[in-house]
């Protein structure tokens, strides 16, 4: 009687039980230097450009799940300008949401780790060195009670769904008055109350003194969403993360909240890390745009340059899929064939060759390299490996 073939879709008990002992040992490993105390020094390290508030530099995220590793966050490097805002977008599971996790250092442990690269954020207080370079943390290596100090003060992050972020059993003005009390210890109650009516009313909330004592429940969608924005600003962030914000809001609400947070972005002089996948959003809001497909960043530059002039073939293939009013309602609407590559154990090559109608035989090897088209337009695409050397 023949041997049945094993499948290589199908792991043996063997091979789980190896993969479960290899990821518990890790991820204690991983556990243990973050609890290790350190010197100042151990955790800070200088910009590449002072005119950057945060420089993402080959981060890596992974998960450590039974069936192997899942890199939700694959080496992305990237920079956010002081007083811009920058779009980072792909579909949903690409990596965007864990990207953001990583910066405000709320990767669910232990199994999500940071397990490489670096996360420089311009932080005022360090000063320079003696070289005249800025000094900065690396939030990669930062002890968590070092983090807690810069989390909600200098980074704050608008969560993707309000109703679960907010507490539904404290009043919004309690949870405002929270974050302000975390920034300002010595504060009165008195302060703290006027604060969170003054945040109420900055983010465009009508009767902000009766409104500080309802509970998020009271609140329509588009009220809650502009509470999370208001307990973003209340330490008077130098970076706002806003990741989604808005998911599940109609058109009129979506506008709302869209020109609020340009106007926030433009009188606080913060810059925003705008995490969606709205094409729309992006155009609207963006001065530069980031693309990441299966953890991976695929093409960056201005938004102009990212819409007017796409490169990489994934780029232009969400825009074709984006729905016109000029289009027939009888045409099909373009989709993008094939399926999102499995995410545990992701090899070091292109991971949209199996959908990508432009694969030449390049694409059988390894990751692409990044290729600058121009000082800020870059794209990851053996198509333009001839075109232009690294700069």
């Amino acid at each position: 009687m023949t041997r049945k073939p094993k499948n290589p879709n199908v792991l043996t008990l063997k091979e789980s039980r190896a993969i479960i002992k290899s990821n518990l040992a890790e991820m204690k490993r991983l556990e243990k230097i973050k609890r290790e105390k350190k010197t100042l020094e151990q955790f800070t390290t200088v910009m590449k450009s002072n005119d950057n508030v945060i420089e993402i530099d080959n981060l890596e995220t992974c998960f450590f799940t039974d069936n192997g590793v899942v890199r939700s966050v694959n080496k992305i490097s990237f920079d956010v300008p002081k007083n811009s805002v920058v779009g980072l977008v792909g579909e949903s599971g690409c990596g965007k949401s864990v990207t953001s996790l990583s910066i405000m250092q709320l990767v669910q442990a232990p199994q999500g780790q940071v397990i490489g690269g670096e996360i420089r954020f311009n932080s005022d207080e360090l000063g320079f060195n003696e070289a005249g370079e800025k000094i900065c943390y690396d939030v990669t290596k930062m002890p968590t009670l070092d983090m807690c100090r810069i989390r909600g003060k200098d980074i704050s992050m608008i969560f993707q769904e309000p109703m679960t972020s907010l507490n539904p059993v404290f009043t919004v003005g309690y949870q405002i008055e929270e974050v302000f009390y975390l920034n300002n210890p010595e504060a009165t109650k008195e302060e703290a109350r006027q604060k969170a009516i003054d945040m109420l009313s900055l983010v465009g909330i009508p009767m902000p003194e009766t409104i500080v004592d309802y509970y998020p429940h009271q609140l329509s969608g588009g009220m809650r969403q502009r509470v999370m924005i208001a307990i973003a600003l209340t330490g008077n962030p130098k970076l706002i993360i806003a990741d989604e914000p808005t998911t599940a809001l109609d058109v009129t609400i979506q506008s709302q909240i869209l020109k609020l947070l340009q106007r926030v972005q433009k009188d606080c002089g913060a810059s925003i890390l705008l995490i969606t996948h709205d094409l729309g959003v992006v155009a609207e809001m963006a001065d530069y745009v980031v693309v990441m497909y299966a953890g991976k960043i695929v093409e960056k530059g201005t938004v102009y340059e990212i819409f007017d002039d796409p490169k990489h073939p994934y780029t232009v293939g969400i825009q074709k899929a984006k729905p016109s009013l000029a289009s027939d309602a009888e045409e099909e609407l373009y989709s993008i064939p094939g399926n999102v590559p499995n995410p545990i154990n992701i090899p070091n090559e292109c991971l949209f060759k199996g959908r990508c109608g432009k694969r030449c035989g390049k694409c059988e090897g390894e990751y692409p390299r990044e290729i600058k088209l121009s000082e800020t337009h870059s794209v990851f695409c053996h198509l333009y490996d001839d075109e232009k050397e690294d700069n």
